[in-house]
């Protein structure tokens, strides 16, 4: 991202470097939008529509991998509408034309010569294109796009209920043929979703007209509603079908958790692999009835973590022998000896209502 940036420059093909101010910037989606200091017309592209992509569609993807401005490798679409788990709005296209790093912020073209996509991701054990690239839709870029141009913001849609996905065994237990829908965890006070008469227990199955048959679903129809506008929610309770009006609110810059974000979020701690979030989020009460410490939401494979032996719903009380309630504290306290050869820190956490430590490797990180 430009965000911050003390001085920026475009570069344009011919050699031609100009002056550019920052109109704004939408970190949940990587874009920003520049304005060129100089006199044009400038060469323009135009969008395409991602939404008519279909797996096999050929791509072409343009950027400046390793320095090399220009570079334009082809491949093909290998899936749309992929979740890396990096946020509640992920939506990517999955390309298989060759992309690394200085690929990201370009333009991924349709054969007709139209941007369908914006580069932003690679998986990679050793951050070299192995053929797995992703790309922000065109659908959800010329929209934020739009929104910088006209406000200098993006503005998205805020609901304040956290939700969690719908297992097999849950479907059952909820009376339900096949697992669907968001199940409500938590109504935050004095949100739209309180106001509107959301209740812990629900199961939002729809929202202003559209089907939420995933968790994931309705953090994107939440965050496309602008803000102050009135819709129709469809909920399951204890059964029962019945339709909420809520009016949706605004969802504050720092994309508090309080919105509608799956609780399988959280702060991501590097190549340690985790993520944590306050236990209290979570209505989680320890052996001693107090809410303290912070809830594992990920684990990621291979990494410093599941090699420890911590799993996703533990909760981690103290590093060190001192007491951690955010993930800055355990951040810093893991940060404190982290680069040491052969180091680990004691881990105190809770599990299944029995605490223990764990030894967690951070020389690595």
């Amino acid at each position: 991202m430009v965000d911050g940036a003390d001085f920026v420059a475009v570069t344009l093909a011919d050699g031609a470097e100009y002056d550019a101010a920052i109109v704004g910037t939408d970190p949940s989606t990587d874009l920003a939008l520049l304005k060129i200091e100089g006199d044009g017309p400038f060469p323009t592209v135009a969008w395409g529509d991602s939404d008519s992509l279909r797996i096999g569609n050929w791509v072409v993807a343009v950027g400046g991998p390793f320095g090399l401005s220009g570079t334009v490798t082809a491949g093909i679409v290998s899936a749309t509408d992929r979740d890396l788990h990096s946020g509640p709005y992920d939506d990517y296209i999955q390309f298989d034309a060759p992309i690394n790093p200085g690929n990201s912020g370009g333009p991924v073209f349709d054969v007709s010569g139209h941007v369908i996509g914006v580069s932003t991701a690679i998986v990679s054990p050793s951050r070299g294109s192995v053929g797995i690239g992703f790309a922000v839709p065109a659908s959800i870029a010329e929209s934020v796009i739009d929104s910088l141009l006209n406000d200098g913001v993006v503005e998205r849609g805020f609901l304040g209920v956290q939700i969690q996905e719908v297992t097999d065994d849950l479907a059952m237990a909820l009376g339900l043929d096949e697992p669907t829908g968001a199940l409500v965890a938590d109504v935050r006070a004095g949100t739209p979703a309180e106001l509107a008469g959301v209740q812990v227990g629900d199961l939002i199955t729809g929202f202003d007209g559209h089907a939420v048959e995933r968790m994931r679903d309705l953090p994107r129809l939440v965050a496309a509603t602008a803000p102050g506008a009135t819709v129709d929610m469809q909920v399951l309770r204890n059964g029962e079908a019945i339709v909420l009006p809520v009016t949706v609110g605004t969802l504050d810059a720092a994309g508090q958790q309080a919105s509608a974000e799956p609780p399988a979020q959280g702060m991501l701690l590097g190549r340690l692999g985790l993520a944590v979030a306050p236990a209290e989020d979570y209505g989680w009460r320890g052996q001693d009835g107090k809410a303290r410490g912070l809830v594992i939401t990920e684990v990621r494979q291979d990494s410093a973590a599941e090699k420890a032996d911590l799993r996703t719903g533990d909760v981690i009380l103290a590093v060190g022998g001192h007491a951690v309630e955010s993930a800055e504290d355990l951040a810093t306290a893991i940060g404190a000896i982290a680069g040491e050869e052969g180091r680990s820190v004691a881990l105190l956490i809770e599990r299944d209502g029995d605490r223990r430590f764990v030894a967690l490797p951070v020389d690595a990180s």
